[in-house]
C-alpha cells in the first residue's frame, strides 16, 4: 500500500529534478515571457484554465525558476488518471490534499486551527485543510470518519472549495471505472459495493453530507491505514466534473455513473487549490506559477519547472545540478554519491559550498529473520531456553551492523526495531522505553561502549552470547560450546538472496560466521540464493534463518507478520515465517489495530514490539535511506525544511522556499 501522500510527492521526487516558476508578481515585465496557460497539456487549440490575474501577496517574489527533476513523464495530468509517480507529481503539485500528517505519519485530527507535536528533540506546528473526527461504534463493528472542511479554501481561479467538491471526489475515486492508484475505492464504505453493482443503487450510503463543510464517510471495522485512503486531492466539481447533474438529495454526483470519461476528456491540465499554477507542457517541462490565493500564504518562488531528465547515473545527475540543469535531485543514498557530494563539498559534509543534501528513509528495512520451530531448544520454541539461544544468536549478528553501515551503506540508518525508524508506531531515541536491539547481556547490563574498536565488541558479543546459550542449556568452557541440549542442532543455514548480498547483508552474514565459529557452532552461508527460492522455503517452513527485506510503513504490516493465524481471517499471520506463536502478540496486535486513540495505539505497538524482540526472531539491522539534494548556490537552504522524512518531505512547505 502507498505510506500516505508521502511516498507519491516525496518519494517520487527522487525521479523529480527540475522546477522553475514564475512569480506572484503583477508587474508587466514579470508576465512578458510567461507561458500561455492552456486546459489540455498536450494540445495547442485547447481551452484556457481559470486563472487570476497574479497580484496582491505575491509582490517583490523572485521570479527565479526552481527547478525539480524527474525521470519521465506520461503525460498523464489528471488527478484521475496519472497513474506514475512522475505524472502523479506533476499533478499534485497543483493540489490540495484532504488530510494532514506530521513527521512520523500520524494524522493531524486539529489541522484546521493546527496542532504542536514533538519529533527529534524539537516542536512543530502542522496546519491543513480539515479537521478530523473518529467515532467507533463497537457493537455495530464500524467507524464514521467526520471531515470538516475550513471556510477559507480556494481553487486557484478564487471559486470556493466546499464538500461539494470533496463529495465529488469521493465519488469519482470510489467510481467502479477509476483506473488509478487512489485508494479510496478500496475502503469497506457501507454501501459501496452496493453502489457499484446495482444500477437501482443511486448512492453510497456511507457517505453522507452534512453540511456545506462537513461529510462523513462510515467504514466496516476499523482500519488506522484507512486514513491514508482518505487523503484523496480535492478535486474541482466545477472543473472536472458537472455541477449540472450535481444533486446529493437526487443521487446525482457530478458525472455519469461508471463512466469517467468526461472528466478526463480535455482536462489533462492539472487545475486544484495547491501552492501552484499548472501553465503548460512543452519538450519535457511542465511549467507552473505560484497560486497566491494558496490557503497558507502566496509562495516565496513565483516559478517551478518539473523537468524530464531520463534514467541518469548520480554522477550525471549531480553533474547536471552543479552545471545547473536544475536545482533539486533526489537519489539513493549510495556509498559513491554520499562520497560524491561530501567530495566536492570539500566538508567531509552533505550540506556544502556545492550541493545541500537531506537524508530521508528509504522504501524498504533490512533484517534478519529466523523460524523459531527450526532455531530452539529440545523442540520447544516457545520455552525460555529457546529465547535465550536465539538472543544469543541475535548478539552475534547485530554487534557488527553499525561497522557495516559504514562501510557498505554509508547513508543508511542502523535501526533497533523491525520496522522503519520514523514512524509514530516506533519508539524513539529520546523516549523512556527505547532500547538498542540485543545490547544487553542475560543479567540485563551493557554489552558495548562507545569507545569499544571492532575487535573489542566482537569479544564483547562472543562473551554475552555465551551467557545466554548457559541458561539455554548449553555447556561451555574457555568460550567455547563443549556440550548441546538435547534435540538442539549443531549446524544452521543462513540465507542471503542476491537483492540483500549488495546492500551490507553479506558482511553481516559473514562477521556472524566468524563469531558463531570462534564459539562452537557452525553457520553455513547461502550466497547467491534466489529470492523466489527463499520465499518458496520461507512458505514452506524450511529457512532456518535468512536476510530479508520489507517494505517501509506507518504502522507496520504486524498483522500478517507475527499473528499466529489463530484467526479464521486468511490475513492473520499470513505471511507469518518467523512462526511466532503467542496469544498475547496476538492480543496486542489486534487491540492496536481496532484502537482509535494514538497514544493507546503506541503504548500497544510498543508492547508488540517487546514481545517480539523477546522472543528473538527479527534482528533489525537497516533502512535504507534516499537523498534529496539540492543546489547550494541557487536555493536559500535556510528556507528548507531540515527535518524532512518520507511522510513529511521538504514539498510540504514549499510555499516558503526561495531562490537565491
Amino acid at each position: 500500500m502507498r505510506h500516505i501522500w508521502r511516498k507519491g510527492l516525496a518519494l517520487a521526487l527522487i525521479l523529480c529534478v527540475s522546477v522553475s516558476g514564475v512569480g506572484c508578481s503583477g508587474n508587466k515585465k514579470d508576465q512578458k515571457d510567461k507561458p500561455a496557460a492552456t486546459e489540455d497539456a498536450t494540445s495547442e487549440k485547447a481551452t484556457p484554465v481559470p486563472k487570476v490575474e497574479a497580484g496582491g501577496k505575491g509582490k517583490d517574489k523572485s521570479d527565479v525558476p526552481l527547478v525539480v527533476a524527474c525521470n519521465k513523464l506520461d503525460k498523464k495530468f489528471n488527478p484521475f488518471t496519472a497513474e506514475t509517480d512522475d505524472d502523479r507529481i506533476a499533478v499534485d503539485m497543483t493540489q490540495l490534499r484532504l488530510l494532514t500528517f506530521d513527521r512520523e505519519g500520524a494524522v493531524v485530527k486539529h489541522a484546521i486551527k493546527g496542532e504542536k507535536r514533538r519529533f527529534n528533540g524539537e516542536t512543530f506546528s502542522y496546519e491543513g485543510p480539515a479537521n478530523l473526527k473518529v467515532k467507533r461504534d463497537r457493537e455495530k463493528d464500524t467507524t464514521s470518519y467526520i471531515i470538516k472542511l475550513r471556510k477559507d479554501l480556494t481553487f486557484s481561479d478564487e471559486t470556493p472549495v466546499t464538500i461539494d467538491d470533496v463529495i465529488f471526489s469521493m465519488y469519482a475515486f470510489a467510481d467502479s471505472s477509476y483506473q488509478g492508484e487512489e485508494t479510496f475505492g478500496s475502503l469497506p464504505i457501507l454501501g459501496l459495493q452496493k453502489y457499484r453493482k446495482s444500477a437501482s443503487a443511486l448512492d453510497i450510503s456511507g457517505i453522507e453530507k452534512m453540511t456545506d463543510y462537513k461529510v462523513k464517510v462510515t467504514v466496516r471495522g476499523y482500519d488506522r491505514d484507512a486514513y491514508q485512503a482518505l487523503n484523496i486531492p480535492i478535486c474541482s466539481l466545477d472543473f472536472y466534473g458537472d455541477r449540472h447533474i450535481f444533486n446529493v438529495l437526487a443521487g446525482s454526483f457530478g458525472f455519469k455513473k461508471g463512466d469517467l470519461s468526461g472528466l478526463t476528456k480535455k482536462k489533462n491540465a492539472p487545475f486544484g487549490a495547491g501552492a501552484y499554477r499548472f501553465i503548460k507542457y512543452e519538450k519535457g517541462i511542465v511549467y507552473y506559477e505560484a497560486n497566491e490565493k494558496y490557503y497558507r500564504g502566496c509562495p516565496q518562488t513565483a516559478f517551478i519547472q518539473l523537468k524530464e531528465i531520463g534514467n541518469m547515473s548520480d554522477v550525471r545527475k549531480l553533474e547536471a545540478l552543479e552545471n545547473g540543469d536544475f536545482d533539486v535531485v533526489t537519489m539513493q543514498a549510495t556509498n559513491q554519491a554520499m562520497d560524491l557530494i561530501t567530495d566536492a563539498n570539500s566538508s567531509g559534509k552533505l550540506t556544502g559550498r556545492i550541493y545541500g543534501g537531506k537524508l530521508l528513509d528509504g522504501d524498504y528495512y533490512h533484517y534478519i529473520g529466523m523460524n523459531a520451530d527450526q532455531v530452539c531448544v529440545d523442540d520447544k520454541p516457545d520455552s525460555t531456553r529457546s529465547k535465550n539461544m536465539r538472543k544469543a544468536f541475535s548478539i552475534l549478528f547485530s554487534c557488527n551492523r553499525s561497522n557495516m553501515i559504514e562501510l557498505s551503506q554509508k547513508g543508511a540508518a542502523q535501526i533497533d526495531y523491525p520496522a522503519s525508524q520514523i514512524s509514530w508506531s516506533v519508539p524513539q531515541p529520546e523516549d523512556e522505553e527505547y532500547k538498542q536491539a540485543y545490547s544487553e547481556d542475560v543479567d540485563g547490563n551493557g554489552i558495548y561502549n562507545s569507545n569499544m574498536s571492532v575487535e573489542e565488541r566482537e569479544a564483547a558479543a562472543c562473551k554475552a552470547a555465551l551467557g545466554y546459550l548457559r541458561k539455554a542449556g548449553f555447556k561451555t568452557k574457555s568460550g567455547k560450546i563443549t556440550a548441546f541440549p538435547e534435540n538442539t542442532g549443531k549446524k544452521y543455514t543462513i540465507y542471503i538472496p542476491d537483492d540483500t548480498q549488495e546492500q551490507g547483508m553479506l558482511t553481516i552474514a559473514r562477521n556472524a560466521q566468524k563469531l558463531f565459529k570462534q564459539i562452537g557452532i557452525k553457520l553455513v552461508l547461502k550466497e547467491h540464493c534466489s529470492l523466489a527460492r527463499l520465499t518458496k522455503h520461507l512458505k514452506q517452513g524450511k529457512a532456518q534463518i535468512w536476510c530479508g527485506k520489507e517494505e517501509t510503513s506507518v504502522s507496520g504490516d504486524m498483522y500478517r507478520m507475527y499473528h499466529s493465524r489463530q484467526k479464521k481471517n486468511k490475513t492473520a499471520g499470513s505471511r507469518n515465517y518467523l512462526h511466532i506463536k503467542d496469544s498475547d502478540l496476538d492480543e496486542y496486535i489486534e487491540e492496536g489495530m481496532d484502537t482509535v486513540p494514538l497514544k493507546k495505539s503506541i503504548d500497544l505497538y510498543a508492547q508488540s514490539y517487546n514481545k517480539i524482540l523477546d522472543w528473538a526472531v527479527v534482528v533489525p539491522v537497516y533502512q535504507e535511506r534516499n537523498l534529496t539534494v539540492f543546489s547550494t548556490a541557487r536555493v536559500n537552504l535556510e528556507t528548507v525544511d531540515q527535518n524532512i522524512t518520507p511522510y513529511y518531505d521538504w514539498t510540504q512547505d514549499i510555499q516558503i522556499v526561495e531562490m537565491k
